[in-house]
């Protein structure tokens, strides 16, 4: 028996069988897809915390959710998405004898990767999902200290999680999602320590499958 030979037509028709299969798993899956999103997002912890009577509360209000995702899927099911999201918080605004009228205005970017499982048949009308996400969040603060005696401009990088649910309508999402944001700092209200902030948030959000495929 010729083994070199052996070893070569069983190379060659391994390797003809993987690319068989890789076609058929690649044309068998969706394909990826670019999501615009926006929605509302709610502030917790001590974003939405009362500024005038708490000690690291910054009295922001539901604010507006923009941002868009890449989103690749490598089955049927599963899918893997890079994404970009800004969040814009409605400010506080008060008066005050010292300053007269002022404001603090909260913002945060979000770039984030995000791994996403699809439930029921492609194709389906109505599609329920679940997804998790991570990434880093970038957090700023413009406003006055809490003794209104000098104003800031301060950001903080901080690694963030979230978890979303929701469901697939055609070309449509509708989710909620909540984000894990903590992180300590000096900055913003310079208590004179390092001091650990909570910027949580719940979002309700719509996405919008732009209709172009690969």
């Amino acid at each position: 028996m010729n083994l070199p030979h052996a070893c070569r037509r069983t190379t060659l028709t391994l390797v003809a069988l993987l690319l068989i299969v890789s076609s058929a798993v690649a044309a068998d899956r969706p394909h990826s897809q670019v999501i615009v999103e926006f929605g509302v997002a709610i502030p917790g912890g001590d974003v939405g915390q009362d500024y005038t009577d708490t000690e690291l509360g910054f009295g922001a209000k539901s604010g507006l959710e923009l941002g868009f995702r890449w989103r690749y899927y490598f089955s049927k099911k599963w899918s893997l998405s890079p994404a970009f999201h800004f969040i814009d918080y409605r400010n506080f605004e008060s008066t005050a004898d010292i300053i007269g009228d002022y404001r603090l205005s909260i913002s945060s970017l979000r770039y984030t990767v995000e791994l996403m499982r699809h439930f029921g048949r492609q194709g389906d009308a109505v599609r329920l999902f679940g997804a998790i996400s991570g990434g880093l969040y970038s957090n700023r603060v413009i406003g006055y200290n809490k003794s209104l005696t000098e104003p800031f401009d301060e950001s903080v990088n901080s690694l963030g999680v979230a978890g979303r649910a929701g469901v697939q309508l055609g070309m449509f999402e509708l989710s909620v999602m909540y984000n894990l944001n903590r992180f300590s700092s000096w900055r913003f209200f310079q208590t004179g320590d390092e001091v650990d902030y909570n910027f949580d948030n719940l979002t309700m959000r719509v996405g919008w499958t732009i209709p172009f495929t690969d």
